[in-house]
């Protein structure tokens, strides 16, 4: 599996610009981004993130521990807000009506 630093160099090449441009992307020298790139060392955690977020990857993916490319949006699992009050009143009633249908199916007792 790809390292940091075949990454890395990957995306300074992908974009085609030379190590000094590619650092001011998030704030390194030309001096760390040749480092990086040759393995003499790594960014520390936070560098990591802004490196990744620069370059609109996961660090898990920039480190070489996944082959997924693009960050995963983490989204809740639930709402706090209810979609269905901009329903008109018959839409409302109608999902109503399709979850006491869904709990009949299954045997359960709708409240």
């Amino acid at each position: 599996m790809p390292t940091f630093k075949d990454r890395f160099r990957f995306l300074r090449e992908e974009r085609n610009i030379n190590q000094e441009d590619f650092g001011l992307l998030f704030g390194a020298s030309k001096h760390q981004v040749y480092n990086w790139e040759t393995g003499r060392g790594e960014p520390d955690s936070e560098m990591m993130k802004m490196i990744a977020k620069a370059c609109k990857v996961s660090v898990d993916w920039l480190i070489g521990n996944s082959n997924i490319r693009t960050p995963i949006d983490t989204i809740a699992a639930h709402r706090t807000d209810d979609p269905t009050t901009k329903l008109p009143e018959e839409a409302r009633k109608s999902l109503e009506d399709f979850k006491k249908f869904i709990f009949e199916k299954h045997g359960i007792k709708y409240d």
